[in-house]
């Protein structure tokens, strides 16, 4: 096992409701290769390093004592998006430290993964990174949007997508990294009007435009493994997270 990088925190989002499971269990703790979803990142995020918080709901406060001595937690009270749950633990963020943002229902993110992005934003000095990943059928997951020349200009949600940038192959994982300091400098300005979108969601996407509108450089890593960053939201993508983790042994 590799050594854990020094000046480096990482914050879980783990609260939200899960609806599109079908179920009473929080969508985190369903299983995925006999671990529950949230305990295998949090578990993988703790090979990167000791510093880890899991922003948790009401809902899955009961299921978080296994992990009480290995973490911090902060409570999102009302899921009101990614923007909202990260501010959610602004008073533990340590301006300090580079800060990567995973998510509990992304189960086959592998530290090495994690590592990687982490240092592609040191090795490019950018003020925020974000992970993706090609696919054939990009199916509802956000587009990363460049221009002819390569330049990342932002990240758009499937719902707000229009017919043109569906048709972008290039996919958003949702995990990110900013560097020390960025994200109390800059997390606020998500949560004001301007910066909230037709359904009242606070996408965590949207700093790469508040970054980019203050001057800062964003960047982004395009994975060559798309297994190892599929997010679940599903029973049917619970299942095929369950076979991957069957068929792929190091991610195990």
């Amino acid at each position: 096992m590799k050594s854990r990088m020094q000046n480096i925190q990482i914050i879980i989002l783990a609260a939200g409701n899960g609806t599109r499971m079908k179920s009473d269990l929080p969508k985190v703790m369903h299983k995925v290769g006999e671990k529950p979803m949230l305990e295998r990142v949090l578990l993988n995020a703790k090979e990167v390093t000791d510093d880890v918080i899991i922003v948790y709901s009401e809902q899955l406060k009961k299921y978080l004592a296994p992990y009480k001595d290995i973490c911090k937690f902060a409570l999102q009270d009302q899921q009101l998006g990614t923007a909202h749950a990260t501010y959610a633990a602004i008073d533990l963020v340590d301006d300090n430290k580079i800060t990567a943002i995973l998510y509990g229902d992304n189960p086959l993110i592998s530290p090495k993964i994690i590592r990687e992005l982490l240092e592609h934003l040191v090795y490019t000095n950018s003020a925020v990174n974000t992970l993706c990943f090609k696919r054939n059928n990009p199916g509802q997951y956000g587009r990363i949007i460049i221009d002819d020349v390569g330049n990342f200009l932002k990240i758009v949600e499937f719902k707000d997508a229009s017919e043109e940038e569906k048709t972008v192959q290039i996919c958003n994982s949702g995990v990110m990294t900013f560097k020390a300091g960025i994200l109390r400098k800059y997390l606020k300005y998500s949560v004001l009007s301007d910066y909230i979108t037709s359904k009242k969601e606070l996408y965590l996407t949207e700093m790469i435009g508040i970054c980019k509108d203050h001057g800062e450089k964003v960047s982004y890593l395009l994975s060559n493994n798309q297994n190892a960053v599929i997010g679940v939201n599903t029973k049917e993508e619970l299942a095929i997270a369950n076979n991957i983790i069957e068929t792929f042994a190091e991610l195990n």
